[in-house]
């Protein structure tokens, strides 16, 4: 009698197994991992910026996609031809940051993280002191 349970309840699992084979490494609502994630933050202060566009392309001369980063800094590609990307971040007041030679595997999702800089950098005129507006009187 034993035999016979065992026996049954490795036929009712057989087809889970076989459903999460299938799967392939989705999610659990079927739909595919991205083919790139990552996020991007400020390099002074590592806080996650908002806004970016994050702009993929195959090579010179191929069509490029764009996404733009989230609240969290974060940023999901969902399909990309596996080959060599060239990945350009942008963002009004920071320095455009380029990457080229990032390779993409067929199958193999890819997470990047990117630290971008603020335009302004550390300069510090731009910051108002009172003994500086004393200076200049």
């Amino acid at each position: 009698m034993r035999g016979k349970k065992h026996l049954l309840l490795l036929a009712a699992m057989l087809p889970l197994a076989l459903l999460t084979k299938a799967n392939n490494g989705n999610d659990k609502l079927g739909k595919p991992e991205p083919a790139i994630s990552g996020m991007v933050s400020e390099s002074g202060s590592k806080k996650p910026v908002q806004g970016v566009t994050v702009s993929i392309s195959a090579g010179k001369g191929q069509d490029k996609k764009e996404f733009i980063t989230d609240a969290a800094g974060n940023f999901k590609v969902p399909q990309m031809p596996a080959g060599e990307l060239i990945i350009i971040l942008e963002k009004k007041g920071y320095k455009t940051f380029r990457k080229e030679g990032v390779t993409l595997k067929e199958g193999v999702p890819l997470k990047l993280n990117f630290d971008i800089t603020n335009e302004g950098g550390d300069d510090e005129s731009d910051v108002f002191h009172p003994l500086r507006m004393m200076d200049s009187e």
